[in-house]
């Protein structure tokens, strides 16, 4: 019997790691099955053609909230075109609700209702043997839909395979690794269906620290661990944390993490870990008392925004933050003071998502009660609430945009520091502002690159600021345009490189002094001299509050840009 697995990714350099384990488990357990991955923006038809060259038996899909209508389409297709094919569905996104789900399609014949790994082997044992079906897989019958046992987990993670046996593949086309080393989740926030399972499930470490190695080995850039709260075991998840900064590796390692339930000895840790070793996503999603009290969230402010600081101050990792509007009791004004803290934390992303409101969540149960307005197909995201109506909304979706354009972007940050300084407003204030004219202006909704959004920023200043206030910002902004873009000199901004060039090229022949700041340098061309370790003079030295010129140099030799502050006085 061929039995074909199918993940629709959202986008190319996305791994399937549900199906995958699906798949494993199911050839380790004596099963013929092929594992196709496709994304929601491949051609339909191209995608079907693969299907039908497959010729399988089985067809199984991954359901998710970003690709149900593609794949919903792609099943109505299949069952014209294979009417003898079984085809079965699993995933978050109908495993919960298999009655509404066969309603919905009638070209399903099963569901897999939880975890997979166990059950649709055993189900693909039932179809080859002519056999009952098994639990917790849902099937149609004369009365209907049978649930036949509900939802089941995994309960013992170590039979788990490892999921990339075509990691070399995977790695040379780009794409991201996801892995996991638990299941479940203990808190039970409204809007999410992780915490379903209540109970946290771990794979054992030694098999964990096995299949880590394999990523290492194989030479992977990033790790990404999906596990909905990594650091919830300090026994269990801190002994892996302190062999992935021991081990010969430059592969980043990303974990999700609740920031205020971390230790003093995991600090402690933490900030002795190599350099782009972790980055850390930390879900606040709102500081409002009454909407975590209302979507069953407890957690400590204080402490939180005290290690987020912490974390930060250590300089070898990236930190990225998470809010939602769209949550109960939470208007703008309120958004706004979550907005605020947040920002405040000065993470490297604050991510600004929006509510989705899942089938099976509390919120979906809730949706009177909160007047709850959002889209009835996926991804069910919020258009209004009785705290919040559209427009207010809309202008923070509008601002999402600005907001990933601007600061999400890291190339912009000592300007937009220097823009609300000026305008006496705090973040949520600021980005309301300038969300306002991006829009009126036209630059909204396209997508601008750095030199693009720097061009944007511009305008902005000319428009809003005169005179001295007006020069001293364009000259913060071409610093960070300088730092962000080496080498793009646009006319809009006042270069000092022609005024400069007889200094620095003297600076250049006095190779003592250029050792000073370069202890390696060994002349190479002119060409690369100016390339690799280009040199601008700024009129403002705005960083520590000293006046006057400033001299900057950057190192580009390396993966990350160097800044190397020089003397002006020595080389002027």
């Amino acid at each position: 019997m061929q039995v074909l697995l199918t993940a629709i990714n959202s986008k190319y350099i996305h791994t399937g790691l549900g199906v995958r384990y699906v798949a494993e488990y199911a050839k380790g357990a004596g099963h013929q099955v092929a594992l196709l991955e496709e994304t929601i923006n491949t051609p339909i038809l191209a995608v079907l053609e693969r299907l039908m060259a497959a010729k399988a038996d089985v067809y199984g899909f991954s359901v998710h909230i970003w690709n149900k209508p593609f794949v919903f389409r792609l099943l109505s297709m299949l069952r014209k075109l294979r009417p003898e094919a079984v085809i079965v569905v699993g995933g978050p996104e109908v495993a919960f609700a298999a009655e509404r789900i066969f309603a919905e399609s009638s070209a399903i014949d099963y569901i897999v209702q939880g975890e997979g790994e166990l059950v649709f082997s055993q189900l693909l044992n039932a179809l080859a043997q002519g056999t009952a079906i098994p639990a917790h897989i849902a099937y149609r019958s004369e009365q209907g839909a049978e649930l036949n046992g509900g939802v089941t987990v995994i309960e013992d993670m170590s039979v788990l395979p490892f999921p990339y046996p075509d990691l070399e593949q995977v790695l040379a086309e780009h794409k991201i690794v996801y892995y996991e080393c638990t299941r479940g989740c203990p808190f039970n926030c409204a809007y999410c269906l992780s915490g379903i399972s209540r109970s946290v499930r771990k794979r054992p470490l030694a098999m964990v620290l096995q299949d880590v190695d394999r990523f290492i080995a194989a030479g992977a850039p990033l790790v990404k661990f999906v596990d909905r709260t990594y650091n919830l075991d300090e026994k269990y998840f801190l002994p892996m944390m302190e062999y992935l900064a021991k081990a010969d590796t430059d592969a980043t390692f990303h974990f999700e993490i609740k920031a205020d339930i971390l230790t003093e000895r995991v600090l402690d840790f933490l900030e002795t870990v190599p350099k782009g070793r972790f980055q850390l996503e930390i879900g606040i999603q709102s500081t409002n008392p009454a909407t975590l009290a209302a979507i069953n969230r407890k957690d400590d402010w204080a402490r939180l925004a005290a290690n987020v600081h912490r974390l930060l101050a250590f300089g070898n990792m990236h930190i990225h933050v998470d809010l939602i509007a769209g949550l109960p009791y939470e208007d703008l004004p309120t958004f706004g003071k979550s907005f605020d803290d947040v920002y405040n934390l000065h993470a490297h992303m604050l991510q600004l998502g929006f509510l989705k409101v899942l089938p099976g969540t509390q919120m979906n149960k809730e949706t009177a009660e909160h007047g709850l307005l959002y889209m009835d197909e996926p991804p069910y995201e919020i258009l209004a609430t009785k705290y919040m109506p559209y427009e207010d909304m809309q202008l923070l979706k509008r601002m999402e945009n600005v907001l990933d354009q601007t600061s999400n972007s890291g190339s912009f940050n000592h300007i937009l520091e220097a823009l609300m300084e000026v305008s006496w407003q705090g973040p949520f204030a600021f980005y309301k502002d300038l969300t306002a004219w991006w829009v009126a202006a036209g630059h909204y909704p396209q997508s601008h690159n750095t030199k693009g959004v720097a061009e944007i920023l511009h305008q902005f200043i000319t428009e809003r600021f005169q005179g001295q206030e007006a020069a001293m910002l364009v000259e913060i902004l071409r610093y960070d345009v300088f730092t962000a873009v080496p080498g793009w000199r646009p006319q809009w901004l006042q270069w000092q490189s022609d005024a400069i060039f007889d200094a620095v090229s003297a600076f250049w022949r006095n190779e003592e002094l250029v050792r000073r700041f370069i202890p390696d340098y060994s002349f190479s061309s002119w060409r690369q001299i100016h390339k690799n370790y280009p040199i601008e003079l700024f009129l403002n030295h705005w960083e520590d509050g000293r006046e006057g010129n400033f001299l900057v140099m950057l190192d580009l030799t390396g993966a990350e840009v160097k800044k190397i502050l020089l003397p002006e006085q020595e080389i002027l």
